[in-house]
């Protein structure tokens, strides 16, 4: 048995779904591009991140030189930079677990962080500037878009637009902003019954405690031409558009979820709002250990939750790919039960590079949530690691991913810049991949390295920022 009482808490799980009043929402994208590698964003160089670079160009970039750091946001330490230039290329990924939603009656959320170099590489903002970013449907349609363009009246005249379908078309907020700054995006889309009735709201640098007014919007787009047939063409996916008519920008930190309901209420903003959780606040149900490592033929699973309601399901999934995930069991459980720790033996044996694992976490009262996920790679595994945090930078928790090779403890310090230990636990691990938590929010804003000491004296470490 582990000795959970030493664990905290984990950050919180990241679904929210169906209730049993009818609403339903999910967390469509949660991207922050801390697993990518540097360079290009496409096939080649990222062939498991999510996206499709439908022409491979060298114009979208991962990149990790001066990360976008946004306070009481969560942001990592990679980012997205995209290119005002010729060679244009429209990357997009698909909802999480290959989600589709049906967009009548639905009201989404998106929040992203956005930083723009100059005024050099930003066309003009008017009519014809280009789409940086938007939604879209099955049919390839796109919506929700979002623009930069710059008045040319100085530095500090940046201009940030949205319009509700079509790659140009742009409707500008009447604010200026300035060049070389980390802005906070939250925009709001409504789709409502009729062919010019859909809402559009953004917001940059809103307060995150509650969801924003409409009134309070830097910009609104009530009338005007909708999408294009959203109930027979499933919203699926996001795409970032880079072009010349565009701007040079980096981005980090999308985030998009939705939220409907029955026939009372056309759309469900609140619940939206709730399940995109932007400022990253935890919600109710915490796994404290979640770990997966590969047998004789099978893989196992074992894990340890608190569960706040009388009763909890647990559904685990399993994906070839890290995107498509597909149930594989279940199991019930009293709230006394979850005091111990569970387990799950899964036959399955296939020619992959790696499996991937998530449990989803269902309340009594129908909301579920995901925990992170956990790899098992075929080949021979590496020795023992930290291998990464998420999210990062951290706000309230770290998500510590740690391979070992063999059952044995690990000694976890945290140490800031100065050098000085701020926090220290030993933990028990499983052979395989496991993520364990860090409680960190009491801790000063900076950098910090988290190192761990394994049982035959081995040392890693790994480094995130505290926000």
């Amino acid at each position: 048995m582990y000795n959970m009482k030493k664990f905290l808490p984990l950050l919180a799980i990241l679904f929210a779904a169906a209730t049993t009043n009818a609403q339903i929402g999910s967390l469509l994208i949660n991207e922050n591009f801390t697993s990518l590698n540097a360079g290009d964003l496409s096939a080649a160089n990222n062939a498991t991140s999510g996206w499709t670079s439908t022409d491979n160009s060298p114009y979208i970039q991962v990149t990790n030189t001066t990360p976008l750091v946004y306070s009481g946001y969560a942001s990592g330490t990679n980012y997205l930079t995209i290119a005002n230039a010729s060679g244009a290329d429209d990357p997009y990924k698909p909802f999480i677990g290959s989600t589709t939603v049906n967009a009548t009656a639905s009201s989404f959320y998106i929040s992203f962080v956005v930083r723009v170099p100059s005024a050099a590489g930003t066309t003009t903002a008017n009519a014809s500037t280009r789409t940086c970013f938007y939604l879209l449907n099955a049919a390839g349609t796109q919506f929700c878009n979002f623009y930069i363009g710059d008045n040319g009246s100085g530095a500090n005249n940046l201009k940030f637009g949205i319009n509700k379908t079509g790659s140009t078309g742009a409707t500008f907020a009447t604010a200026n902003f300035t060049f070389n700054t980390t802005y906070l995006v939250v925009i709001r889309y409504d789709f409502v019954a009729g062919n010019s009735n859909d809402q559009m709201y953004m917001w940059i640098n809103p307060s995150l405690a509650a969801e924003p007014s409409t009134a309070s919007a830097n910009l609104s787009i009530t009338t005007g031409t909708d999408v294009t047939a959203p109930s027979t063409s499933a919203v699926n996916r996001i795409s970032i558009e880079q072009t010349s008519n565009a701007a040079t920008a980096h981005f980090d930190a999308f985030k998009v979820a939705y939220g409907t309901a029955g026939v009372s209420q056309a759309v469900n903003s609140a619940f939206a709002w709730s399940t995109l959780s932007p400022s990253g606040a935890t919600l109710p149900i915490r796994i404290y250990y979640f770990n997966a490592s590969k047998g004789a033929g099978y893989n196992s699973l074992n894990w340890w939750t608190e569960c706040t309601s009388p009763e909890i399901t647990f559904i685990i999934e399993r994906s070839t790919d890290g995107v498509d995930f597909v149930p594989v069991h279940n199991f019930v459980a009293t709230k006394e039960r979850c005091q111990q720790p569970f387990d799950y033996i899964d036959n399955f044996a296939g020619n992959h590079t790696a499996v991937y694992y998530r449990i989803k976490v269902v309340e009594d009262n129908g909301i579920a949530k995901f925990s992170s996920v956990v790899k098992i790679s075929s080949g021979k595994e590496k020795g023992m690691m930290l291998t990464g945090v998420s999210p990062n930078p951290v706000v309230n928790t770290a998500q510590l991913t740690v391979l070992s090779t063999k059952k044995d403890n690990i000694d976890l310090q945290v140490i800031s810049m100065d050098g000085k230990m701020v926090y220290r636990s030993k933990v028990s691990l499983q052979p395989g991949s496991s993520v364990v938590s860090i409680d960190v929010a009491s801790l000063q804003n900076g950098m910090y390295t988290i190192k761990g000491v394994f049982g035959n004296g081995e040392v890693s470490s790994v480094k995130f920022i505290k926000q």
